[in-house]
């Protein structure tokens, strides 16, 4: 079998990317030709694993001697940690886990470098959060451990949104018990003005919509959206004829390339290499 003109062996081992659906996943097609180039014999999988199959899915992994590790995406990245063993700082701040390997007794470690990812990206287009205005949709994995970086980020003021009102309602709660002082609210749909706007949620991933009307990305600077996808989200195309900076899913995943090499104790990627990728 080959991927990516890597031949699969009895020797390889493979990261499981877990999440659902999976039709979208980019970063089997990011990673493989990556590993592939330094010669390194290990391959990403996609596994569309619904909610109800990730436990029984994680225990068969972890039994399997080839496994070495895995990502976690929409919608597990919550629902994960409570079968991890051991918890990287991030994790056990915002209970948000979207990495993880075992150690030599076989136990799970969880780590998160989606932030790494997202700071990465802010730095490469020199943006600054400090003093800004943010708008996030999606109270599920991404916008909790948003949320939380954004505790210690001096920005203005933070609004979150979720179609689902008692899980925006229950990041709320936790923010502001956090730290009541810092300006983190639910969203009131009469304010418009923001100057940053992050998609967190799985809006964009299959169907071609947005999360947000076209006035509120109108009214920003600065469009991100970390839903994963071959084409072009909907609200990434309206930001980009609004003339808005944009940061995308890919943008993300690819930044946040090194923490994962880090974190599974691999050789850093050199800045050249990264750049090839973007």
């Amino acid at each position: 079998m080959i991927i990516s003109n890597h031949l699969i062996t009895g020797k390889t081992k493979f990261i499981a990317h877990i999440g659902f659906p999976t039709k979208s996943f980019t970063a089997p097609k990011i990673l493989n030709p990556y590993f592939n180039s330094i010669n390194k014999d290990l391959v990403v999988i996609p596994m569309a694993c619904k909610k109800q199959d990730l436990k029984p899915l994680i225990n068969g992994l972890t039994n399997l001697e080839n496994f070495y590790g895995a990502l976690i995406t929409m919608p597990h990245k919550e629902e994960i940690v409570s079968l991890l063993k051991k918890k990287k700082k991030l994790v056990k701040i915002s209970n948000v886990c979207n990495i993880l390997k075992t150690d030599k007794n076989n136990h799970l470690i969880g780590g998160l470098t989606d932030i790494e990812g997202f700071k990465k990206s802010i730095k490469a287009l020199k943006l600054t959060l400090k003093n800004k205005k943010i708008l996030i949709v999606g109270a599920g994995g991404i916008g909790t451990s948003l949320s939380h970086f954004f505790l210690n980020e001096e920005v203005k003021s933070v609004r979150i949104h979720d179609i689902n009102k008692e899980k925006a309602n229950n990041l709320n709660d936790k923010i502001q018990n956090k730290n009541f002082k810092f300006n983190y609210k639910i969203w009131n749909k009469k304010d418009t003005k923001f100057d940053v706007l992050i998609n967190a949620s799985p809006v964009g991933m299959v169907s071609f919509k947005s999360p947000v009307n076209s006035r509120i990305i109108k009214n920003c600077s600065t469009v991100i959206d970390f839903v994963l996808s071959d084409k072009q989200t909907k609200i990434l195309k309206l930001a980009k004829k609004f003339n808005k900076q944009t940061i995308s899913g890919n943008s993300i995943l690819i930044h946040q390339i090194p923490a994962m090499l880090k974190f599974y104790g691999e050789k850093e990627i050199s800045d050249s290499k990264l750049e090839n990728l973007l």
